[in-house]
């Protein structure tokens, strides 16, 4: 017997949400001026370079470092499908 799995909506904490919302803000802004893939570029690489930073304040060792990263690819990849998939509400293209 096959079962159909029903995709329901992630619950995130509100304040999570104002921070995400923040930086959808400033991408946004950024890229009134500036091409919007070269901000999404942007976004990924401050991403990693803050991630980065988090890891080694947080006495990150070399022999943690590939678990950090699976764990960090890990995340992003879960991000990027649930919000593709509309988890959170849908994503809609801008107005011409």
């Amino acid at each position: 017997m096959a079962t159909t799995l029903t995709k329901t909506p992630m619950a995130y904490p509100a304040e999570f949400l104002k921070l995400v919302d923040e930086f959808i803000h400033l991408a946004n802004r950024l890229a009134e001026d500036v091409d919007d893939g070269e901000v999404s570029a942007a976004i990924l690489f401050a991403a990693g370079r803050y991630n980065a930073f988090n890891f080694v304040s947080h006495n990150g060792t070399e022999q943690d470092k590939k678990d950090a990263v699976d764990f960090y690819v890990s995340e992003y990849r879960k991000a990027l499908v649930s919000n593709m998939e509309g988890a959170v509400g849908p994503v809609v293209r801008p107005h011409d």
